[in-house]
């Protein structure tokens, strides 16, 4: 059969090389027992037909397969350690954004823990064509106010990060923004502001763009869930949940609504988004337990605005610890 094959011409050969990638899904950290079956896995069968069909095919693979980590851990593990060549050719990564921990003097026990999107820093010659964020702050049973106001940071924390021309963020409910919890008031009505920070990134004529959606849930479904059933997706606007508190008549029919949030994020035409980072090659072993100079000013640290009046960090106590073995957690 190969032979036949490789009479086509070369470009037709390409062309079949990428759809037959294109909805090839790689998983990672789920665990053997989490992993879907599927007869895609069959598809990878074309690299051991010849040495030809391999050296050809074999460089659309990371170009158009979509790798699906657990956590941010998950993520940094497997694409710290495979060579630059394949980094700089991923194009679609999805991942449950954790944020992931540094130690301290080699004690795991005591550690800061930082945002997901500084990971991204992590992996230079990064440059994806998509980038879809799973919130892993709501939707299994951890009820802190202060995770509304992280996930609102740790989204804008992507926009004005680099590594992707399109983000996309998924949040099981409306909480991150509507919620009341904000004594600082740093939130914004948004997709408005987050709109007018990346066109004034990007430039005005760039065509850069950030629109939010949500997919309500019906009348009577526990707005919890994200397995209710929902209704059509439709554009969402929304202020933030601190406002409605001090004035209920801000609420709008917008505001009221409850289901599923989606933020999509476009960068302008024609602008760069290869990640920089680091120029020395280390594991995310090393990295993890000996972070150096990588502590830098431009990185925040992950805490609870509470916990951490208390000198708390995040990952050492109480309900926290749930997060914590959710992200560190391959298993």
């Amino acid at each position: 059969m190969a032979p036949a094959f490789l009479t086509l011409p070369l470009e037709l050969r390409e062309m079949i090389y990428e759809q037959l990638f294109a909805s090839y899904m790689v998983f990672h950290g789920f665990g053997t027992s989490f992993l879907p079956s599927s007869p895609m896995t069959n598809r990878l069968a074309i690299l051991q037909t010849c040495s030809q069909i391999k050296n050809e095919a074999w460089r659309f693979l990371p170009q158009n397969i979509t790798f699906h980590f657990r956590g941010t851990e998950a993520m940094l593990e497997t694409l710290m350690s495979v060579d630059q060549a394949v980094v700089t050719r991923i194009r679609y990564v999805t991942v449950k954004g954790f944020p992931f921990p540094l130690y301290a003097q080699g004690r795991p026990q005591y550690y800061t823990s930082y945002y997901f999107h500084n990971a991204l820093s992590l992996l230079p010659g990064l440059m994806l064509e998509e980038l879809v964020v799973e919130d892993c702050y709501h939707g299994f049973g951890l009820v802190d106010g202060w995770r509304d106001v992280v996930t609102y940071f740790d989204i804008e924390g992507v926009l004005k990060s680099d590594a992707w021309k399109t983000f996309v963020y998924v949040s099981p409910n409306t909480e991150f923004i509507t919620s009341g919890y904000d004594h600082r008031k740093q939130r914004l009505a948004q997709p408005e502001n987050w709109d007018y920070m990346l066109k004034d990134r990007d430039g005005e004529e760039s065509g850069a763009e950030v629109k939010m959606f949500i997919t309500p849930y019906l009348k009577g479904g526990a707005v919890t869930n994200v397995r209710e059933e929902k209704q059509e997706t439709i554009p969402w606007k929304a202020i933030p949940g601190h406002e409605v508190v001090e004035d209920w008549r801000l609420g709008t029919p917008e505001q009221e609504l409850k289901g599923e949030v989606k933020i999509v994020a476009r960068r302008g035409k024609k602008v760069g988004v290869v990640q920089k980072g680091l120029k020395e090659k280390r594991t995310w072993k090393e990295i993890k337990s000996n972070p150096g100079e990588l502590r830098k000013d431009d990185w925040t640290p992950y805490y609870n605005d509470m916990s951490d009046a208390a000198g708390w960090v995040y990952g050492g106590w109480g309900r926290r610890m749930q997060l914590a073995n959710r992200a560190l957690s391959h298993d």
